[in-house]
């Protein structure tokens, strides 16, 4: 129900990339993967723009609920190049651990390894492609406009920390909306009422995984989730607290990497539009397969994935949910 679909997106991932799985290469050199996928989804969000943004741009009551879908195709990158000697690696792009997290923020950043204390990273991080969300989410009974929500930060990483399986990251973002109108339209609101619905400001995550190794190929990932929006306004601050679960299976021909996530969000102030907080339980479910080795090509893989996500408001009209299957071909260099 926030700004952005939170968890769900395309998967273009082939291994997964924790500091344990997937160290700073032993040679110099580039390395890194290219994807290119097609997509169908379907979203129903009265706050994000859809897929099809004619179905989702007219509102006739606040019980309505938008609804959209469409196809898409998206391509994906993660360029690096390591400095072998000085176990360095810089890197750009959007990187296999966040793609199999569903974070899809584009970074530009660096990773050394510190002997046995594990992987240190930071990273500039931004949004090469906006996100698109109704500048007045509550305008009914008229075509709303659309407008372009973008981030950007600093993101902080400790892989493999003291050489255990837990890895820690920190990621600060600024967030800013080319127009910021909710509640404009809306005549029983005064000035400082609509000031609680604005949706600019700042976010800090922190995630805290393990990387359990069990029989070879077979690597299970539990991660605790804290997130704090301070925004502009109030009634659009919130925390949210919430747990994934990652199982990769990773053979010499095929992969399987699955998805679970769960979320309790609670908003600081109530929004007056509606005279209560808008406080949410999510969760979202995402499998991926792989087909590695593709045409007898050791590089290329097929992918195939489907996900499932959604948000239950304590509002309605914020409720959201989305359906994605997606298909591609990734190669690894």
């Amino acid at each position: 129900m926030r700004n952005t679909v939170w968890f769900l997106g395309l998967c273009g991932v082939a291994t997964l990339c924790q500091a344990g799985v997937n160290p700073i290469p032993k040679e110099s050199g580039f390395s890194g993967y290219g994807s290119l996928s097609t997509s169908y989804s379907k979203l129903n969000s009265n706050v994000v723009v859809g897929p099809d943004e004619d179905e989702s741009r007219r509102l006739n009551s606040w019980g309505d609920q938008a609804s959209s879908s469409g196809y898409k195709v998206t391509p994906n990158i993660d360029l690096r190049y390591t400095m072998a000697e000085s176990r360095t690696q810089l890197y750009l792009g959007t990187l296999i651990q966040d793609a199999v997290m569903f974070d899809f923020t584009q970074q530009f950043g660096v990773r050394k390894e510190f002997g046995d204390k594990g992987i240190g990273s930071i990273a500039y991080v931004f949004s090469a492609i906006p996100t698109e969300v109704w500048a007045d989410p509550y305008l009914v009974g008229q075509n709303r406009e659309k407008t372009d929500r973008k981030s950007s930060g600093v993101r902080l990483g400790w892989d493999s920390i003291w050489g255990s399986n837990f890895d820690l990251t920190y990621t600060y973002r600024d967030i800013k909306l080319d127009e910021e109108r909710s509640g404009s339209t809306l005549g029983g609101l005064s000035a400082a009422e609509r000031a609680l619905l604005d949706r600019n400001g700042r976010s800090d995550a922190f995630d805290l995984s393990y990387n359990w190794m069990g029989k070879p190929g077979n690597i299970l990932t539990p991660t605790l989730q804290y997130r704090r929006m301070d925004a502009d306004g109030d009634a659009m601050s919130y925390k949210r607290t919430g747990a994934q679960l990652t199982y990769a299976l990773l053979q010499p021909k095929y992969s399987l990497i699955t998805n679970f996530m769960v979320a309790k969000v609670d908003y600081d102030e109530a929004n007056p539009v509606f005279g209560k907080a808008t406080d949410a339980d999510e969760w979202g479910v995402n499998v991926n397969f792989f087909w590695n080795k593709l045409w007898n090509v050791d590089q290329l893989s097929a992918i195939f994935s489907v996900a499932y996500g959604e948000s239950d408001s304590d509002v309605n009209f914020y409720d959201t949910d989305l359906t994605n299957a997606s298909v591609g071909l990734l190669y690894k260099f």
